[in-house]
């Protein structure tokens, strides 16, 4: 393992420490040691500590969806943002000495040492309780330390496709890493399998019950169907998928929301809504304040991220779209130009004040029918067509006059889709470098000196890994194109 990995972690936690509650459980933020863990309660408490830190705007409350939705070609910054962290971004102003990653390689790794505690707590027999009353904090840690290495490999390894996973990926760790330990970069396509069997240990020990806040089997089963599409298993993929989606159906426990329903479904006081499998959550005692993302995307909060022109005509290419109403065209005083809005992120009182505690959503039960429409397309033969009607629920939900024919079934149609559905959430960049499409940002209101096409051969579309690593681990493999200083 790594000494390397443990420094840059202490950084991450030292800007953290303004994490604060989670839904009033009184978790801790703090390095959770599996001495200290010995209680039933230490284990809930420990697990809650989990979430806090994705609660964060080093991770999910702001870097991770920013990266994935300004670095593609749907979401820029404002001229007026330069400083906030949305501009380095769209900029790929990365290098090891100024990675500008958003502490998305600390808090991540953080989470994973916190959850191999609480699993080497239980494990070792050091808790007063049962183990059937253990297994499902167990199975959260364990899926929580599948969600932090899918994020770190599709932020710090190339797409699988690009070589079938033979790139360098992450470290991977099977314990909660100490001083003095080394490691070096597995492969992409093992970081995968690793995620792979991390989730299905996790899935039968977790909740078939709603835990909001809280990743249940459903939310584990959703990352397993989204892992798979992205390493091109796609006829697990889909079948991940669909089984989930039925199961969903019978069970009632969520639901994709109808037409009528769907902008109530970002309404601020919707927070764990029928679609959200897992939501990270935020609390009006325990939230980021104004550095969160709701704050960056609202006009009355920094304006800093916006639509682009051409994604917000796309959408208002169909005016019965229901996702037209989640768009709203604002004038700046300064500039006299008008800049288009994505309102999923909306305060107490609508969009007239911003919010601080939104919720954010990590895995959307409207993602796993776009992930079996994607998995059952590239699948092909029987596959097509079920994957083609899981496309339509999402067409049709969005207006209910329109529909995909077959002979409109493709891959771009489909990525078209996502686009549509899951702006804002963080996927718009990857699900363009996965497949190896090319991202284009050019005109409209786009940023000078800004790349103006990025694919996965810019050795920029993915992350460097930072100069404190090298400090401590010299033999560590760094990102094709980018120095060690």
């Amino acid at each position: 393992m790594k000494k390397n990995i443990f420094a840059a972690l202490l950084v991450a936690l030292f800007m953290s420490s303004c994490t604060g509650d989670f839904l009033d459980k009184s978790p801790s933020d703090q390095v959770t040691t599996k001495e200290a863990i010995t209680t039933l309660s230490d284990v809930k408490n420990a697990v809650n500590g989990l979430y806090s830190l994705m609660a964060s705007i080093y991770y999910y409350d702001l870097s991770m969806f920013l990266y994935g939705d300004i670095k593609g070609d749907c979401m820029q910054p404002t001229s007026w943002s330069g400083g906030r962290q949305g501009y380095s971004f769209y900029f790929f102003d990365h290098t090891a000495s100024v990675p500008n990653n958003g502490g998305l390689w600390g808090r991540p790794y953080y989470i994973v040492r916190n959850a191999f505690n609480v699993i080497k707590a239980i494990d070792d027999g050091k808790v007063n309780a049962t183990q059937a009353e253990l297994a499902n904090y167990r199975g959260e840690a364990l899926a929580a330390i599948a969600l932090c290495y899918f994020d770190l490999t599709r932020l710090y390894g190339y797409p699988y496709a690009k070589d079938n996973g033979a790139s360098p990926g992450v470290p991977l760790l099977d314990h909660a890493i100490g001083y003095g330990e080394t490691s070096t970069r597995s492969s992409v396509a093992e970081c995968y399998e690793y995620i792979i069997n991390k989730l299905k240990e996790a899935i039968p020990l977790l909740s078939n019950s709603r835990n909001d806040g809280h990743l249940n089997s459903y939310a584990a089963r959703a990352l397993l169907a989204r892992t798979y599409l992205y390493c091109g298993m796609n006829k697990e993929a889909f079948g991940t998928a669909d089984m989930l989606i039925n199961d969903l159906k019978s069970t009632g426990l969520y639901y994709l929301v109808d037409n009528a329903h769907y902008a109530d479904m970002y309404a601020w006081g919707n927070k764990f809504g029928a679609e959200a499998l897992f939501q990270v959550s935020n609390t009006p005692t325990s939230n980021p304040g104004r550095d969160g993302l709701s704050f960056m995307l609202h006009w009355w909060g920094y304006a800093a991220v916006v639509l682009t022109d051409d994604f917000a005509q796309k959408l208002k290419s169909d005016p019965a779209d229901v996702r037209n109403q989640l768009v709203a065209t604002y004038q700046d005083g300064g500039d006299h130009q008008y800049y288009n809005l994505l309102l999923k992120y909306p305060g107490e009182n609508g969009y007239n004040s911003p919010s601080f505690d939104n919720n954010y959503t990590v895995i959307r039960l409207s993602e796993v029918y776009l992930i079996a429409a994607e998995a059952g397309l590239k699948a092909g033969g029987e596959l097509r067509q079920p994957a083609l009607d899981y496309l339509n629920d999402i067409v049709r939900r969005a207006n209910p006059d329109a529909s995909v024919s077959d002979a409109e079934f493709t891959l771009d149609r489909v990525l078209d889709e996502r686009a549509k559905e899951l702006v804002g959430e963080g996927h718009r960049y990857f699900d363009l470098l996965r497949n190896g499409k090319k991202i284009v940002r050019r005109g409209g209101k786009h940023l000078p000196n800004a790349p103006e096409e990025i694919d996965w051969n810019y050795y920029k579309c993915v992350l460097p890994i930072s100069r404190d690593e090298f400090t401590f681990n010299p033999d560590m493999e760094q990102n094709e194109g980018y120095t060690k200083e």
